[in-house]
């Protein structure tokens, strides 16, 4: 376990040393050597966060939390020294080699200004964060939509000057579906550079009353929203139409994996114009692994999709309220034979990463 360790270690550092003496474009290159790369996670960016609130959006609640931090505040995903050599240690334990970095809420505001500002505050700290710990945190491209425009050029700054990994985008932006043709643009831009593309939830209980007036928005709000995502995509034809974009839905697809002999059968009854089987655009896409230790849906979900389509994540911090960060990664090795955990652990984030 030891010697096992230190070659971690030693190829954590070699991973590092490499991604250190890249050019800025080519850093997501540089990934996935010398151990797991969590393909979720988040840090708290105080200035960020006040960005988001003078736009009046908030933090998802949580109604009955009597504990003094919350899963998706604070402690472990705070952003100073301390609190990053302990997230360095945890990674270290959990034989994770690099984090990628996504806001939780998105900087998606009416007011154009505001939302370039945030976004630019979001991904200039988690550039400086890949500088600071080379190799071991690379940043994903957030987007100030509904501004197409200011978005592209975003989107380009953080590729040709910040050297970001990917671009992340949430489910819904101010009540429009992401996969909506009004941003067509965006998405002909980022598979015009084959970049990678990973979705997160909104964590607005699809802005449903059935949902929110339940409380059910953090819990099960989530999983709604990434199959929502995952099918809106599959109807839009975005797989096909989008062939070199590379996109990863949170939480193994929410439960999209229960679905494909039902969507092969009707979808394409009530779509016209599916330019594939919907289970085969499905199979297209890629999924995280995020579903607090829930063997039968990862076995679901691998059985559906294959086992080289689920890539490692965490949504750190918020799984470290109910289990170590290491028992996230863990429980794949419990529920699946060897060759697919070792798959999933170790080679299909760096296939994703470094395919182009």
């Amino acid at each position: 376990m030891l010697e096992a360790s230190r070659r971690r270690t030693l190829l954590g550092g070699l991973a590092a040393a490499l991604l250190t003496s890249s050019r800025a474009s080519g850093a997501a290159d540089r990934l996935g050597a010398g151990g797991i790369v969590d393909m979720h996670a988040h840090v708290g960016i105080p200035a960020y966060q006040a960005a988001l609130a003078a736009g009046r959006v908030r933090p998802p609640g949580y109604a009955a939390q009597d504990r003094a931090v919350s899963p998706s505040s604070g402690g472990q995903s705070a952003d100073t020294v301390e609190a990053f050599a302990a997230r360095l240690a945890l990674m270290d334990r959990a034989g994770v080699a690099t984090q990628l970095l996504l806001p939780s809420l998105a900087p998606y505001l009416t007011d154009r200004s505001l939302a370039i500002r945030a976004a630019q505050l979001v991904n200039d700290r988690h550039a400086v964060l890949a500088r600071t710990y080379a190799g071991r945190y690379q940043g994903l491209a957030a987007l100030p939509l509904p501004h197409i425009d200011a978005a592209i050029d975003e989107l380009r700054r953080c590729f040709d000057g910040l050297g970001m990994a990917g671009v992340s985008l949430h489910t819904t932006c101010l009540g429009t579906a992401i996969a909506d043709e009004c941003f067509a643009p965006v998405f002909a831009e980022m598979n015009r550079r084959a970049a990678l593309l990973v979705l997160h939830p909104s964590v607005n209980g699809v802005q449903s009353p059935l949902l929110t007036d339940w409380h059910l928005e953090t819990s099960a709000g989530p999983l709604l929203e990434d199959v929502t995502v995952a099918l809106q995509l599959i109807a839009a034809n975005i797989p096909v139409r989008y062939p070199r974009l590379r996109i990863v839905v949170p939480h193994l697809g929410g439960g999209l994996a229960t679905m494909l002999d039902r969507l092969d059968n009707q979808l394409p009854l009530a779509i016209r114009g599916l330019r594939a089987r919907p289970s085969e655009m499905a199979r297209m896409l890629w999924y995280d692994s995020v579903s607090h230790g829930s063997a039968p849906a990862l076995r679901a979900a691998v059985e559906a999709f294959g086992a080289d389509r689920i890539v490692p994540g965490s949504d750190f911090p918020v799984l470290l309220s109910f289990e170590a960060y290491s028992r996230t990664f863990g429980y794949i090795r419990d529920a699946l034979p060897r060759a697919a955990a070792e798959r999933i652990l170790h080679r299909n984030a760096a296939t994703l990463l470094n395919s182009r």
